[in-house]
């Protein structure tokens, strides 16, 4: 067990728990919670084992914790509550489904006053769900992302709805901005785009649930039919995470006419040259929280289609600033696909435009609107738990 030691300062402490920093939407949110809280508050960072993708994004003195556990069991939460008894955070925060389980359950065996759980993407596994009523009763809130994923919590597993709060993902709209002129032109040069072929963007890791092997049957389909430029290429940017649908994924994109018009990128940390470089977002996702990279791309002037699964809390006005489809309809997204991709470029940039106006309101209205709102929360169970003791 890897501890890196903290300094007594009378700060709240607010003790997080993850599995890992491997490449993924809640990861990177919960290093930028941590780095943008205000300074009354001392963040502890605690991970199952090492697996870390974003170094960089780190602050100084983080993960505080690493438990040395590929997979927790009962020698990883002897050891979880050994840790909270010593620190005695203020707080216990938690990020998805297994770690949820085991910290609540540490944190209540180690009689922590306040423990919060984020659940932030839907699907939860069966053996998980069916534990959620009984340990989010016991805890003081469920925070969550999505409203598919509240209603998933309320629906299935039957959690109290006044113990839910849905609360979007940091949006830094200054950063994720649409490029200029000689940015579009230095990030396409970047990713080796030649003059104005059509570049589709799917980021997220390749399995069942980002939808791949739809948007690769789409573009046979159309491209066997001429119905859209022979040139269009796909962008893949993700790590292997259903092996099984990987391989499908693999053998459908060598397929002859596909070959040249797909390219697989791997798990990349720098998003926003992509995002640059492409002309639209397409995320036909079976199931989904609040995507980071939908709200990235369309921040960043990217007109998208989405399955109706991806867009659950309006990140795309259809007809406005994108194309919702059917979650399931591979045609459905090879009709969108040849509608969008029949429009001219000025078009495509004035509803990305309109994209990002959309998402800046809904999603970023003020700098640290999540950050803020987050504190609120911790700021109010902080004042029932003084209230309670009095």
């Amino acid at each position: 067990m890897l501890r890196v030691p903290g300094e007594k300062n009378g700060k709240i402490k607010i003790f997080y728990f993850i599995p890992n920093l491997q490449q993924g939407g809640t990861e990177r949110q919960i290093l930028e919670l941590i780095r943008n809280l205000p300074e009354r508050f001392e963040p502890i960072l605690c991970l199952y084992h090492d697996n870390i993708f974003f170094r960089e994004e780190l602050p100084p003195d983080q993960p505080r914790y690493i438990l040395g556990q590929k997979k927790m069991n009962l020698q990883g939460l002897l050891k979880l509550a050994d840790i909270l008894r010593d620190e005695k955070p203020d707080i216990v925060h938690s990020f998805r489904d297994k770690s949820n389980f085991w910290a609540r359950v540490a944190a209540l065996w180690a009689g922590m006053p306040i423990i919060i759980s984020s659940c932030r993407n839907r699907m939860i596994q069966p053996r998980y769900l069916l534990v959620e009523k009984l340990l989010s009763d016991r805890c003081q809130a469920v925070l969550t992302n999505s409203e598919g994923v509240r209603r998933e919590l309320t629906h299935l597993a039957r959690v109290n709805p006044e113990r839910i709060q849905v609360i979007h993902n940091i949006l830094d709209i200054e950063f994720f901005r649409p490029p200029s002129e000689k940015e579009r032109s230095e990030a396409r040069e970047r990713w080796q785009l030649t003059g104005d072929r059509p570049v589709l963007l799917l980021p997220g890791r390749i399995g069942l649930q980002k939808n791949q092997l739809a948007i690769l049957l789409a573009l046979n389909r159309l491209l066997d039919k001429n119905r859209i430029p022979e040139d269009t290429l796909l962008l893949l940017p993700g790590r292997k995470r259903d092996l099984g649908t990987a391989s499908m994924v693999n053998i459908l994109a060598k397929k002859a006419r596909l070959r040249e018009q797909v390219r697989f990128l791997g798990a990349q940390r720098e998003m926003r040259s992509l995002y640059w470089a492409a002309d639209m977002l397409v995320m036909p996702s079976l199931w989904e929280g609040l995507s980071n990279a939908a709200l990235e791309a369309c921040a960043c002037g990217l007109p998208a289609i989405l399955s109706h699964a991806a867009n659950v809390d309006r990140v795309v006005e259809p007809g406005s600033t994108g194309i919702e489809v059917p979650t399931w309809s591979w045609t459905g997204l090879a009709r969108a696909l040849e509608k969008m991709l029949a429009r001219s470029s000025a078009e495509l940039r004035a509803m990305g435009l309109r994209g990002r106006e959309h998402v800046a309101a809904r999603f970023a209205p003020t700098p640290n609107h999540i950050v803020d709102r987050t504190v609120q929360v911790y700021d109010q169970l902080l004042e029932a738990n003084r209230l309670g003791d009095q």
